[in-house]
C-alpha cells in the first residue's frame, strides 16, 4: 500500500470535484486502480466525518 498521505491527497482531491458525474467516474476508476486501498480510503473517509 501506498504512504496514507498519497491516498489521502488523493481522495480529498476527488472529492472536491463539483460535477457529481465526474466525481463518480473518478472513483470508479480510483477504485479500479487501487483496489487493495479502497478500505483504507473508507475508513479515513468515515472516521473523519466522525472529529
Amino acid at each position: 500500500m501506498r504512504d496514507s498521505e498519497i491516498i489521502e491527497a488523493e481522495i480529498m482531491e476527488i472529492s472536491a470535484i463539483a460535477d457529481d458525474t465526474i466525481k463518480f467516474e473518478r472513483i470508479v476508476s480510483w477504485c479500479a486502480a487501487h483496489p487493495d486501498e479502497v478500505a483504507y480510503a473508507l475508513h479515513m473517509l468515515l472516521g473523519r466525518h466522525e472529529k
